[in-house]
């Protein structure tokens, strides 16, 4: 593969954070670089066997038997139960090729499809839920070799940022209905930056943070980092992202903050396919920012119907679970501080919790905020358990 391919084949990766449909052709010119056939981009439970996939040169009716029975009695699911995310998985490594040949997964399932040998990059592992590609050779092509994965190294890195991205940013993004309304109520940061790294558009969330002077501050318009090591890498990161056209790439960042915080994740990704989604001129990199000391927001319905909150009090309490401070809720809110500070006084009552670190931490046990928008790590079409 030619440097150019390679590039362009980076860029196409960033493009499937955004649409997942991508994956197919990106998968298929990976199998092309070392003598593939069928591609699937997997997410499925190891535990389980429930999951669903994206497929190239593969048929999903073929696939309509494994998740739930031929996953379960998968050997190589069990043989990878340890590997971390970034692994690459050769099939005869993980387990002993004669152990697979003899079993009912390699007689019943690989064999009649004409697969002999898979590769497999674990792109992404919450526990015992991964997410996997794989690319499969018939019996007429040889077992795979460390080399192979080689090959592919380079891009795993890339693979694994655009995978996060897109757990990040609204699932289905590009059949949004308002993608301004979707964009401004995300919960997570979310930035556009010129070449320059000038800031061109921040979602509410993304205002919340800069807010706060604590790790991302934008100085002169530019955005930056309090940490001058992180500044630096952040200004080399948007200068990678601003090259344009396929040389462009993306990074991930962690963001340190004042003592005693959680740093910020910080992903950074070329502006290219997804530029139509978003009015804004001179815009040369797309970033999210997720505080990682934050909580997660319950249910305002159910706050509502176990604790009697009113509704502006769950709100409160949502924003609270999520990590905002009695300041940045005011702000946000348009209260004024000794109004939010009743509320919560309210809300610890009602709640039965007398200090606010024993309230936060039942609000975060409660079950999650549904967004029609929230994505996972790998959403596809045919839906994920």
């Amino acid at each position: 593969m030619t440097k150019e391919a390679e590039e362009a084949l980076v860029g196409q990766i960033y493009d499937a954070a955004l649409d997942e449909t991508l994956w197919v052709p990106v998968m298929n010119q990976m199998a092309d670089m070392v003598g593939a056939g069928p591609t699937i981009f997997m997410r499925k439970s190891l535990s389980t066997g429930q999951g669903s996939g994206l497929y190239g040169r593969i048929s999903e009716a073929e696939f309509t038997d494994y998740f739930g029975y031929f996953a379960c009695r998968n050997p190589l699911a069990a043989a990878i139960a340890n590997k971390p995310a970034g692994s690459f998985l050769i099939d005869s490594e993980v387990l002993s090729k004669p152990a697979l040949l003899r079993s009912e997964y390699y007689n019943d399932f690989l064999r009649p499809r004409d697969i002999h040998a898979v590769l497999g990059l674990m792109v992404w592992r919450e526990r015992q839920d991964v997410a996997i590609i794989s690319l499969a050779r018939s019996p007429k092509h040889p077992e795979y070799q460390p080399q192979d994965a080689a090959r592919l190294a380079p891009f795993m890195p890339h693979i694994r940022r655009a995978v996060m991205l897109a757990r990040r940013l609204p699932s289905h993004i590009l059949q949004a209905a308002d993608l301004d309304a979707v964009i401004e109520t995300w919960p997570e940061g979310l930035l556009l930056l010129d070449g320059a790294g000038r800031v061109l558009y921040r979602n509410r969330a993304a205002e919340r943070l800069l807010a706060r002077q604590d790790g991302l501050v934008v100085t002169r318009g530019e955005l930056s980092a309090s940490d001058p090591g992180a500044s630096k890498r952040l200004a080399a990161s948007v200068r990678a992202a601003a090259l344009g056209g396929a040389a462009a790439s993306g990074d991930a960042l962690v963001v340190p903050r004042s003592k005693g915080r959680r740093p910020y994740l910080v992903l950074m990704m070329p502006f290219g396919r997804q530029a139509r989604l978003f009015a804004a001129p001179g815009v040369r990199a797309i970033v999210t920012v997720t505080d990682l000391a934050a909580g997660r927001r319950p249910s305002l319905r159910l706050l509502r119907d176990i604790f009697g909150l009113s509704r502006m009090q769950a709100t409160v309490a949502g924003l609270l679970a999520e990590g905002g401070q009695v300041k940045e809720i005011a702000a946000e809110l348009g209260l004024s501080i000794f109004t939010v500070r009743r509320h919560l006084a309210d809300i610890m009552e009602k709640t039965e919790t007398r200090r606010q670190a024993e309230l936060v931490r039942l609000l975060n046990r409660l079950p999650e905020q549904p967004e029609p928008h929230s994505a996972s790590p790998t959403t596809f079409s045919s839906g994920v358990p």
